[in-house]
């Protein structure tokens, strides 16, 4: 075997092996998720290749995941993707490309919703998203961040850091929602606010931090769908 035959394996193996490695690890990540929240025997032995896998990698295997699947170039295999991840999701849910998730199997979507490029969505204290609500390019949800206040830097607080988003709201480009907060029924979020408090229903708020601005009509009728999207 020479150094071209070498190569041609090689690069086969980096092109066509790496979905084959993704769709195991997937499922496997599946019977995993299953587990941990019915501990049905039978699923135990389905999750040890993903369990041994994120052992060996110290958990970085969870990332190299995520980063694959937000660049599949279908909507429909990114979100049976999402729902072999363990995020609870209703239909109709759009998700565009470069989604970061941390912690999935405490995501819940909404039905109807559209996750933009590039969306941060950060579910380790919990995340929970409406129906027919807009993320807009680059927004980002955090639940969880350091205390600057404690001694150690840890991320331990005396209150509840899950966050909610209602119904019909709108998260603009660049948005970054803070641990903590409730984004109320059809509020919207302008273009660049961070949000450090919670935002009454079908309030418009914007800047940083984010204060009310106006308000939005209460006979919101919009539902979202992804019925005709497959590609891109």
């Amino acid at each position: 075997m020479n150094i071209f035959e070498v190569l041609v394996i090689l690069v086969t193996v980096a092109v066509f092996g790496q979905p084959v490695i993704l769709s195991l690890l997937l499922v496997t990540m599946k019977a995993a998720t299953y587990y941990n929240r019915t501990k049905n025997p039978l699923t135990f032995q389905f999750r040890i290749p993903f369990k041994g896998v994120e052992y060996i990698t110290t958990g970085s295997i969870n990332r190299w995941i995520i980063w694959k699947v937000s660049r599949i170039p279908s909507f429909a295999l990114r979100k049976l993707s999402y729902r072999l991840m363990g995020v609870n999701m209703g239909k109709n849910i759009t998700f565009h490309y470069g989604l970061e998730l941390r912690d999935p199997q405490k995501l819940y979507i909404g039905d109807g919703t559209i996750i933009g490029d590039n969306v941060l969505l950060d579910a380790r204290s919990g995340l929970k998203i409406g129906n027919n609500v807009n993320f807009s390019s680059n927004a980002s949800v955090y639940t969880l961040q350091h205390n600057y206040r404690s001694a150690t830097f840890d991320c331990e607080f005396d209150r509840p850091l899950n966050v909610e988003i209602g119904n019909r709201a709108w998260i603009g480009s660049n948005v970054v929602i803070l641990p903590g907060v409730a984004i109320g029924e059809g509020a919207v979020v302008c273009a660049g606010a961070v949000v450090t408090k919670d935002v009454p229903p079908y309030s418009v708020v914007a800047g940083i931090p984010a204060k009310q601005i106006g308000e939005r009509p209460r006979n919101l009728q919009y539902n979202f769908s992804d019925s005709k999207l497959w590609f891109i």
